[in-house]
């Protein structure tokens, strides 16, 4: 029985021996610690990249909503642009001979500026003329009406006022 019980401590100090090899320990801390490093820096850079796209993100929904807002500009200036358009028709004798060049709003978007051209009552083309179209209404150069006028409703007062000619 001693014999078993020498083999036993024998063993158990072969065994305990056997593991404590300080090469071996030393090499698998350093290995640890490498893979440790190397996932910290995989994190790092998953981190920046998901930093990175969603700034990407955020730049370009900024850009399509300046682009959306543009648009969105554009078309109500159009929509306006037509609107004093119809307003100048419904002035003339006869509006389906209705012609217009060079027109743009202004600046503020508060006047139509144009030369327009229509047949007159004998159903000749009068000429271009120019036109200032507003909320108020439309004035027209060389009207003979604008004579009847107060001055701040005559053409010349509203050109200097909107800024058109």
């Amino acid at each position: 029985m001693r014999l078993f019980v020498v083999a036993m401590v024998g063993a158990a100090v072969v065994g305990i021996s056997g593991c404590d090899k300080p090469k071996e320990r030393t090499r698998n801390e350093a290995a640890i610690a490498a893979a440790i490093e190397q996932a910290r820096r995989e994190d790092e850079q998953a981190d920046r990249q998901m930093r990175e796209r969603a700034a990407e993100q955020e730049r370009r929904a900024a850009e399509q909503a300046a682009i959306d807002a543009r648009v969105a500009e554009d078309d109500a200036r159009r929509a306006k642009q037509a609107r004093f358009e119809q307003q100048v028709r419904a002035t003339l004798i006869d509006p389906s001979s209705f012609q217009i060049r060079n027109q743009r709003l202004t600046t503020d978007g508060a006047a139509l500026c144009a030369e327009v051209s229509a047949k007159n009552k004998q159903g000749v083309y009068a000429g271009f003329r120019r036109v200032i179209v507003t909320d108020a209404g439309v004035s027209i150069e060389r009207d003979p009406d604008d004579n009847d006028r107060r001055p701040e409703h005559r053409f010349a007062a509203i050109s200097k006022l909107t800024g058109c000619y």
